[in-house]
């Protein structure tokens, strides 16, 4: 699932969703740090079963 779509099911901001996972706040998804990507920017990888039990919906 995308960083955007996350944020939409959530009712915030993408970059919160960022900060919130980076900050280990939220456990849904996880941070690649741009050195073992080879980006110039991190990626988010978000679990949809992860995100779904956060918010109580059953998958």
């Amino acid at each position: 699932m995308s960083v955007p779509e996350a944020a939409r099911i959530l009712g915030c901001n993408a970059q919160a969703v960022r900060e919130r996972i980076k900050a280990g706040i939220w456990d849904f998804g996880e941070r690649i740090p741009r050195e073992k990507t080879g980006n110039k920017q991190n990626s988010y990888v978000i679990y949809r079963r992860k995100l779904y039990r956060h918010i109580g919906k059953e998958v």
